[in-house]
């Protein structure tokens, strides 16, 4: 990634540190919740791809990683969380439509989240973030990115996950990104669970256009 494509991504990043609140990370956390600091072991299926990934976590870092079964898709995420930031970042290797065809990609996201307590324990988490697309052969384009996620404990075992995003870009590259989801999961005690979820994904880059929808199952372990 070339300096001057990090300009913007820096500098992004600097305005949304002055303009936002961040939220303090408890220590103990739901094993669902995306500022959970905790080890943690995943594997599943994405589609019908089996999908493999865990973290290593200290008291207020946590490196993760997972990657499908063919290892042609993969992402690394990082997130520091302290009394008065969270930050996250992350690099994900993937393909994607071009006018040419599947083409190979990188992405590269820095953000900072912030959490808010909602009625009935819901817990409602908002980042505001850029990232920066780089399709092999084809083009670079920075975006802003915001997405949200909705985490609501059911009952003692059952709960759910709402998740929405929003990609568009900012220095001049005609590029749009929609994703969301809706999770059922179950909590068997507090370190195994299990979820199911509907994930829809819809993507603009210049001339193309695309759209996927898949089920998504997966096993949580944290330790």
């Amino acid at each position: 990634m070339s300096v001057k494509a990090l300009t913007p991504l820096v500098g992004s990043l600097l305005f949304f540190s002055a303009v936002l609140v961040p939220s303090y990370a408890n220590d103990f956390r739901h094993i669902a919740d995306p500022l959970n600091l905790n080890n943690s072991l995943y594997a599943g299926f994405d589609g019908d791809v089996f999908k493999l990934g865990g973290s290593f976590a200290t008291s207020h870092q946590k490196f993760s990683a997972n990657t499908n079964l063919g290892g042609d898709k993969w992402n690394l995420g990082y997130l520091y969380s302290a009394e008065q930031v969270n930050v996250r970042a992350s690099v994900q290797h993937a393909k994607t439509g071009s006018p040419h065809g599947k083409a190979s990609y990188y992405q590269f996201q820095l953000g900072l989240m912030t959490e808010h307590q909602g009625w009935f324990s819901t817990q409602v988490f908002t980042e505001i973030a850029v990232n920066h697309l780089a399709v092999k052969a084809y083009t670079d384009s920075t975006a802003a990115n915001v997405n949200m996620t909705v985490l609501k404990p059911l009952t003692e075992h059952w709960y759910s996950e709402f998740y929405a995003q929003g990609n568009m870009g900012i220095d001049g590259v005609e590029r749009y990104e929609a994703k969301s989801w809706l999770a059922l999961g179950y909590q068997i005690n507090p370190q195994w669970s299990w979820v199911v979820r509907y994930q829809y994904d819809w993507e603009k880059l210049e001339r193309f256009e695309g759209e996927d929808t898949q089920w998504v199952f997966a096993v949580r372990s944290q330790f």
